[in-house]
């Protein structure tokens, strides 16, 4: 009875060793495929904001007069950042900086000395520059810049540095889908490949039950010569089957929903 036992285990683990990989290479090639286009999605300005935790992307403020940015928002764990960190304006926009009177005293200066604020710590304080220029103006908090705590201003409709071209698959948009059947069909032929592998060791695995565990074939009741019940906790091989599809087109699904969000013009203040 040992022996059936063993080989009973012994198939489970090879069942779930399968699908995890399954699972795992679906995964992996879908994050192949998104990674690229997510890296490729924010501008870096020559690096400026590399170390701003708070930076998600150039936020667009087009269309409007005046624009504040708050001073001491929250940026990796603590009040030294500006929010947004990166905005895009049209020309002749004011920017109003707003003091949160988080982190102590805050400054905002231009990185080209063009303007620069008083050293304050008061909450409400308000500090406000016009851009009347096309450009990238950065700029920092001097007591804080060490901390991360940096900010661009886009005016005006300039080409963004350092990966701001938004992510093209090859052939547009029905490349996209091609990619994504592709992908599909790819995890849906593998988790048929691993249902049958599994069904034909299911049944290698009842044929060796019955020779180990069962009476002799000689010496058997007629009414003993049935098969054995399955536990609940057996493999089952359309089961395992279906899950694995289950997930596969999930993980389809959200890759294809995040790169139309994020790449395809679905968010509507990230630019970058």
């Amino acid at each position: 009875m040992s022996n059936g036992t063993s080989g009973r285990r012994s198939i489970s683990r090879r069942a779930v060793l399968r699908g995890a990989a399954g699972a795992t290479a679906t995964a992996a090639g879908a994050s192949a495929l998104a990674g690229p286009a997510a890296a490729q999605a924010q501008p870096s300005f020559d690096g400026w904001l590399s170390d701003v935790q708070n930076y998600n992307g150039v936020i667009d403020r087009t269309g409007r007069e005046e624009v504040t940015v708050r001073v001491g928002v929250d940026n990796g764990g603590q009040p030294y950042g500006f929010g947004p960190a990166a905005i895009q304006v049209d020309p002749g926009t004011t920017v109003i900086w707003e003091w949160t009177g988080q982190g102590n005293q805050h400054n905002v200066v231009d990185e080209g000395g063009a303007f620069e604020s008083e050293l304050v710590a008061e909450a409400g304080f308000t500090f406000e520059q016009t851009f009347e220029e096309e450009g990238v103006t950065k700029y920092f908090c001097q007591p804080h810049r060490a901390l991360g705590m940096k900010g661009v201003v886009v005016t005006g409709d300039v080409e963004l540095g350092g990966g701001g071209q938004p992510f093209e698959p090859p052939g547009g948009a029905l490349g996209l889908t091609f990619m994504g059947l592709l992908l599909g069909v790819t995890g849906l032929a593998g988790a048929m490949i691993l249902g049958a592998d599994g069904y034909r060791s299911y049944g290698a695995w009842k044929e060796k039950v019955r020779d180990v565990d069962g009476p002799a074939v000689e010496s058997a009741p007629a009414e003993d010569s049935a098969e054995r019940t399955i536990g609940h906790d057996a493999y089952d091989p359309s089961g395992t089957a279906a899950l694995l599809i289950g997930y596969f087109l999930i993980l389809v699904v959200m890759w294809i929903l995040m790169y139309f969000v994020e790449f395809l013009g679905g968010g509507p203040t990230i630019i970058g």
